[in-house]
């Protein structure tokens, strides 16, 4: 109960406080001023055209539809027929929705590993993140948590069959939802004390993971002809592999080519601070020795995030965003958000954070709904 008091208050704020931008944003459209009952339309930008046109239409649409995974665009053509006005209300509905749970969740794992203090900071830096409205806006951002932090939340109860279910569902959002077989596997290994001997049944459960995977391999192959289309449409972002931090200095370089307050180079220089940001505050919790310190048993949260980090690092798109939708990809790497929320039991920090987070958060959201160049 206290964990959804305290993420429904802060679900409720950023709700409020988006409306009243998207109302900012409405009057000042650059070409007209659309009538008000298509205020939510402000809402259909960049990925959310893919996943409520893949609900509606499918995945032949569009030869770059495969790159977004099944669950969410799924989620979607089932609401759909509930709510009226298309597919946009059903997604803007399943993201709000998903927003409040995966705060909740938040607040409800971080509370049992840290307290309540710092699960409360957590869950407000979260949102108040500058791409915090991710959460709410129609992506399958909040649905995505929601199912990574069910997954780690029920391994660390010992329930992983219900660990490896949730985690095959966020295989069926993202590909990256792979990954938590790595923090899975530390966490049934080390409550069994790291013994082969102890290993049982439920072990089996981890060959769960990558079904959400596979199925959608088989789908597209039957309706595409291309069982990995979903890899080969990401040929539409020109992504590709390189050495470890490859984009890091790639966008680093650039920097030096543009105007200090030209809007591209404030941008970079976001995507820079929310990659470089993370791995500092999770290099901090496995110093030694230290407040912001996790133990042992707790390093199944740092497994998670390094993996998705260290994979993203070594990922390029095209020129000159070499480090696209970055800030957008950081909340799903919350372990670094509890780090900040160690941190935020000083009050200076407090406050110098939620100041320049919300100012940001409102900077980056009303070019988005305008959809100006700022955040494309």
């Amino acid at each position: 109960m206290r964990s959804l008091k305290v993420a429904a208050g802060v679900w409720a704020a950023a709700g409020v406080a988006y409306v009243f931008v998207t109302f900012y944003a409405w009057r000042f459209m650059p070409d007209r001023i659309p009538p008000v009952h298509d205020l939510m339309g402000t809402w259909y930008k960049f990925d959310t055209i893919f996943y409520v046109r893949i609900a509606e239409d499918g995945y032949l649409w569009s030869k770059f539809a495969p790159a977004f995974y099944p669950l969410y665009p799924g989620l979607i053509k089932l609401v759909n027929p509930i709510l009226p006005g298309g597919g946009l209300p059903a997604a803007l509905a399943i993201s709000v929705f998903f927003g409040l749970v995966a705060l909740v969740m938040l607040h409800r794992l971080v509370d049992e590993e840290f307290g309540d203090k710092v699960a409360s900071r957590t869950t407000f830096y979260l949102a108040a993140f500058p791409a915090g409205f991710f959460l709410l806006a129609a992506y399958n951002e909040s649905l995505y948590i929601t199912l990574v932090i069910a997954a780690l939340y029920a391994a660390r109860k010992g329930n992983f069959w219900w660990a490896s279910v949730f985690a095959a569902l966020a295989g069926s959002t993202r590909l990256f939802g792979l990954l938590l077989v790595a923090p899975l596997a530390y966490e049934y290994l080390r409550q069994r004390g790291w013994s082969l001997r102890k290993v049982r049944w439920d072990a089996l459960g981890f060959l769960l993971i990558p079904s959400g995977v596979v199925a959608f391999a088989i789908f597209l192959h039957s309706t595409t002809g291309d069982w990995l289309a979903f890899s080969h449409a990401q040929d539409g972002w020109h992504r590709q592999y390189g050495w470890p931090g490859q984009p890091i200095w790639k966008t680093i370089k650039l920097l030096n080519d543009k105007p200090f307050l030209q809007d591209w180079r404030l941008l970079q220089v976001f995507n820079l601070i929310s990659v470089l940001g993370a791995i500092g505050l999770l290099l901090l919790a496995v110093r030694r020795r230290s407040k912001l310190s996790f133990r042992s048993d707790q390093f199944y949260l740092l497994i998670y995030a390094a993996l998705p980090i260290f994979l993203f690092i070594c990922t390029e798109t095209a020129f000159p965003n070499y480090l696209m939708s970055a800030p957008r990809i950081a909340l799903e790497w919350f372990p670094a958000f509890i780090v900040l929320g160690m941190l935020g039991a000083s009050r200076t920090f407090e406050r110098m954070y939620l100041f320049l987070a919300l100012v940001a958060q409102g900077l980056f959201l009303a070019p988005m709904l305008l959809q100006l160049q700022f955040t494309a």
